[in-house]
């Protein structure tokens, strides 16, 4: 029996513009990466997973295509586009607190990944 994926996203409108078709990708701290709670599982390219939202309800799947090691200072153009953002400093501003205020240097793991049903 294969395994099964799932996560969660911090807010309920992260997944609603999943499901719009507005969102395409997401970060993690590398610290971050890999850890797994009792709810969550490991991120890995290829996988399927059921998002939920805050109530622990199904709400839509992804495949994760691209895990990729990203720099503060160089957010690549699918990363910023994928997160709804208009470009790069926009994407920068809105993770200040995300990411406790990174300075130049910081690395974080991008994600991107393709809708691939809404379940509700």
């Amino acid at each position: 029996m294969a395994k099964k994926h799932r996560m969660t996203f911090t807010f309920d409108r992260l997944i609603d513009q999943i499901i719009e078709g507005r969102k395409t990708a997401t970060v993690e701290s590398i610290e971050d990466q890999g850890y797994l709670d009792e709810w969550d599982t490991e991120l890995g390219i290829g996988y399927v997973y059921t998002v939920h939202d805050s109530k622990r309800r199904p709400r839509c799947r992804i495949k994760v295509v691209k895990l990729e090691l990203c720099r503060w200072e160089a957010i690549p153009e699918w990363l910023w586009r994928g997160e709804t953002n208009s470009n790069a400093d926009e994407f920068r501003e809105d993770h200040l607190d995300y990411f406790d205020n990174p300075r130049k240097g910081f690395e974080f793991v991008g994600v991107e990944f393709e809708l691939v049903e809404v379940l509700t």
